[in-house]
Parts: structure tokens; C-alpha cells; sequence
């Protein structure tokens, strides 16, 4: 008898230990993924990312449980935002959301989303996602999707103009639209969005380019008095990965982060058409006049922002450049 009870002792501290081990080896299968954003965590711009990370995290609990945690450690102040893709590429961070125009020296063809004539879904099914994630793995990158808003940009100026000539204004921008700043005459200054409010308030820029929301969020709406119609090019908001780190998720979860960003894209797009629409009245509301430039001024405005964007992209990237064209633009 207790021969027995020994042996029933020894089978249940077996049990045990292999339930201990079991549960182990399951914790030690958690993937959390290390992401950070190109602007700070209260900025608008992140909620097309939050909208993302919470469709994970609904899909986690639904499909797999425990195992997948994207762990959000900050804006510009954890990575510079100029730094964020070359540290996804290094395997710092493993998940960045970010724009094109900071990572423009590693990816030059990225710069092409500004003037696609689609959605994000859209250029999914035309093969431009594919196309430009392609590009993205040649350079160590995953390019999730992008969650970009088709938002437009504008100017704001602290002085009206009445046609699309900006000669003598001292435009603030990114590298994405110093292009078609300069072709339009202006002299385009690029200064960092931190630096932009002091820049306003000395006059050492006459305005700024920025999408339909946002300014509020650094007080520039306190510096300019007009909005110019018309917006031009696109938000084109790359989320993108280390390459590595993709490369050794299970396919299981490669396939629900697909699945969460495609979902995303849609979701972002509707939610900043909304804000946009919601946004201009309350910039009314501070103060600030709408410039709608005459027809054939804002066609001149347009006509030179696609023409002087692609030239650019074309001559730094003769080979991918035309085909990214192509698949971009309607018609072609």
C-alpha cells in the first residue's frame, strides 16, 4: 500500500513538474514587439496607429491569446524620428509608424506615396503595396501597410496670397513637400516640427505645410491666419518592421498582423475623413480665413505639385521611379 501511495506521489510531482515546464515554455513563446511613433504619443497623427495596435489586440484575445503584445515605448523622445527606420533596421525597435519624409535616405521611392491617386486598400489590390514592400525587404524593412489617411495637406500663412505664385514667402516644410514649394516660387525651409512655433512667432517663416489636422496640437494655429485651398498630395503614413523580426514571427501571427493592418487602413482613413471635415470649423472658429484660389490658379497649384514631385522621385530613382508611377496614378 504505500508502495502505492509512493508511486502515485512520484506520478503526480511527474505531472506537475511537465505542467510547470509546459506552462514555461508557453510564456516564453509571448512575442512582444518593441513599436514607436514619429511624433508624440498625444499627437493626432498617432491615432491611426492606436486604431491599429487595438484591432491586435481584440484579434490576440480572439485567435491567440497571450502571445502576441505590441509594447508602445514612445514617440521622438525614445528614437529620434529621423533615426526610427534605420533602428528598425538595426533590430532596436521592431516596429515603427512613421511618415516618408523621415526616412527618405534609407528608401528614396517612398516619397512616392504623397502623390498616389488611391487609398491604401486600393493600392493594395493594384499591386503598389506589393511593389513598395519589395523595395522595403531590399532594405532590411517590412512594410506592414500604410496607415497613411488620404488627408490632404495645405499651407498656412500668416499673410494672404491671391494666386499660387509664392515668391518671396519663406514656407516651412518637410522633405516631402519642398518640392512644390519651390516650383511654385516659394523658398522652402525645412526646420523640425519643435522648432516650427519659435520659427513662426520670430517670422522666420512666413507658414507652414501640414495635413487638414494637426496644428492645434502645436498652437501653429496661434501663428497664421489663412488656410489656402487647394490641399494637395496625401498623408502616406508607412507602419513598417524590422525585417528580421518578421522574418521570425510564426506565420499565424504574420498573418493576423496583416490582417490587422489591412483592417486598419480602412478604419484610419474613414476616422480622419471625419476629423478633417470636423476640423475646419474649429480653425474658422480661432480666428483663421480660408483662401479658395481661383480655378485656374488652383489647377496651376496642383498641376506643379505632381509634375515637380514625380520629376523628383523619376530622376533619384530612374529605374523604380516609372513603375511607381504607374502604379500610383490613374490612367497610367
Amino acid at each position: 500500500m504505500k508502495k502505492k501511495l509512493f508511486l502515485v506521489f512520484i506520478a503526480v510531482c511527474f505531472a506537475l513538474t511537465v505542467c510547470m515546464m509546459c506552462g514555461q515554455a508557453l510564456a516564453a513563446e509571448v512575442v512582444t514587439l518593441k513599436a514607436v511613433t514619429a511624433w508624440p504619443k498625444t499627437s493626432s497623427e498617432n491615432k491611426a496607429f492606436f486604431i491599429f495596435t487595438e484591432l491586435v489586440e481584440q484579434m490576440v484575445a480572439k485567435k491567440y491569446p497571450g502571445e502576441l503584445k505590441i509594447n508602445y515605448i514612445g514617440g521622438p523622445e525614445a528614437v529620434k524620428n529621423t533615426d526610427q527606420a534605420q533602428a528598425a533596421q538595426r533590430g532596436m525597435v521592431d516596429m515603427v509608424f512613421t511618415t516618408n519624409a523621415y526616412y527618405l535616405s534609407v528608401l528614396p521611392e517612398v516619397d512616392a506615396y504623397k502623390l498616389s491617386d488611391f487609398t491604401p486598400a486600393e493600392e493594395r489590390t493594384k499591386g503598389a503595396y506589393k511593389y513598395m514592400n519589395e523595395l522595403h525587404e531590399k532594405k532590411g524593412l517590412y512594410l506592414l501597410g500604410r496607415l497613411g489617411l488620404s488627408e490632404k495637406f495645405y499651407l498656412y500663412l500668416k499673410k494672404p496670397i491671391q494666386s499660387a505664385d509664392l515668391k518671396g514667402l519663406n514656407v516651412r516644410v518637410s522633405p516631402m513637400y519642398l518640392q512644390i514649394i519651390k516650383g511654385l516660387g516659394g523658398n522652402p525651409v525645412v526646420i523640425p516640427p519643435t522648432e516650427v512655433y519659435v520659427a513662426l512667432e520670430r517670422n522666420v517663416v512666413d507658414g507652414f505645410c501640414w495635413p487638414a489636422v494637426g496644428i492645434r496640437d502645436w498652437g501653429w494655429h496661434k501663428q497664421v491666419k489663412y488656410i489656402v485651398e487647394p490641399g494637395f498630395y496625401q498623408v502616406p503614413n508607412p507602419l513598417i518592421m524590422s525585417l528580421n523580426t518578421w522574418k521570425k514571427l510564426p506565420k499565424k501571427l504574420q498573418d493576423l498582423l496583416t490582417e490587422a493592418a489591412s483592417e486598419a487602413e480602412k478604419k484610419a482613413v474613414a476616422y480622419f475623413d471625419q476629423l478633417a471635415k470636423d476640423e475646419r470649423p474649429i480653425l474658422i472658429k480661432e480666428g483663421l480665413q480660408v483662401i479658395n484660389l481661383p480655378a485656374a490658379e488652383q489647377q496651376k497649384f496642383l498641376k506643379v505639385g505632381s509634375e515637380e514631385g514625380w520629376k523628383d522621385i523619376i530622376q533619384k530613382n530612374p529605374q523604380t521611379g516609372p513603375e511607381l508611377k504607374k502604379l500610383l496614378t490613374k490612367g497610367s
